[in-house]
């Protein structure tokens, strides 16, 4: 039996109700990929584009621009290990960051004079992300109750320069205590997740662990966070919600449960030229999805990227 085949029999029926044929052999794909091209995003608090583009280039390092992201190389022909090797590398100058874990904060409408809230914000790269992208002024709440997953926090925060961010560790779902209404005028909620883009075939330690029960209960726990954290957003300003796995549950079925709960909240649509960008799902064991779920994007796990899914919204 091919490796493939031997993963959960229910995972692999969920599959086959959620993709196509031809996207489950590209998922196939992303599965057995042990390591994927390195890729980076370039700490704009530091350096440039271009300062980059001419370091690699002189030290004779292939890279490649991604064409949908404003700040982000891939490393052609220089594996991981190498890249962490790198003199320049020590300065944080660029920083190594996943593709796609790059696309919620893109979709945030980032301007100076915001307050912006990252409610998960461990290991921080979206986090120093958004800091770059307010020019290291104004203010970054960025919570983490974890203590290890925060000390990462905090070490990416110091190594990324970034001046303007202030770490808390509250539980999420109490968020709305320490708060007022109408406090953040942008909130990034990457929700805990099943993390199901994370299964590697090649190492199978991995992936036993996959169960309908943890996606219930992230499900169920994203929930209780968005109830909290929903009510802290400024009128006319924007959620953006995203997790890295692939089940309804913790993607549609969370845009449904916003969009029935809170009246307020408008759905933007978002797009993205990227040849594994996929349509929502409409319905997923026989429970059907509010239409305006179209609106919202998913990835597939493929050789290059991670699996994905985003949502945006507006409090009118």
């Amino acid at each position: 039996m091919m490796i493939f085949e031997r993963l959960n029999p229910l995972f692999l029926k969920r599959l086959d109700n959620i993709y196509s044929k031809e996207d489950i052999k590209i998922i196939k794909s992303g599965f057995e990929k042990a390591k994927r091209q390195t890729t980076f995003r370039v700490n704009t608090i530091k350096s440039t584009n271009e300062d980059q583009e001419n370091y690699f280039r002189n030290i004779g390092v292939k890279i490649e621009r991604i064409s949908f992201l404003p700040n982000a190389y891939k490393i052609i022909d220089l594996n991981w290990f190498r890249v962490a090797e790198l003199r320049w590398f020590e300065t944080w100058e660029f920083y190594l960051q996943w593709i796609t874990s790059q696309l919620p904060v893109e979709f945030l409408t980032i301007n100076n004079w915001l307050t912006i809230l990252d409610v998960s914000a461990a290991p921080g790269w979206k986090t120093s992300q958004i800091s770059s992208k307010l020019n290291n002024t104004w203010k970054v709440i960025a919570n983490e109750i974890n203590t290890i997953r925060r000390e990462k926090l905090k070490a990416t925060i110091r190594k990324q320069f970034c001046k303007n961010v202030e770490v808390i560790w509250i539980d999420a779902r109490n968020l709305w205590i320490k708060y007022k209404a109408w406090t953040f005028d942008a909130i990034l909620f990457d929700a805990p997740c099943s993390a199901e883009w994370r299964i590697n075939l090649s190492e199978e330690k991995i992936w036993p662990n996959w169960s309908e029960e943890n996606i219930n209960k992230n499900s169920k726990l994203q929930k209780e966070i968005l109830d909290s954290i929903i009510p802290l957003l400024k009128k006319w300003w924007e959620l953006v919600y995203s997790t890295c796995t692939l089940a309804p549950e913790e993607n549609e079925e969370i845009v449904d449960f916003i969009l029935s709960k809170y009246n307020n909240l408008s759905i933007q649509e978002i797009a993205l030229d990227y040849n594994y960008a996929r349509q929502w799902i409409c319905e997923f064991n026989w429970k059907k999805y509010n239409s305006k779920v179209c609106n919202s994007l998913r990835i597939l796990p493929n050789e290059d990227s991670e699996g994905f899914f985003v949502a945006k919204f507006i409090n009118l």
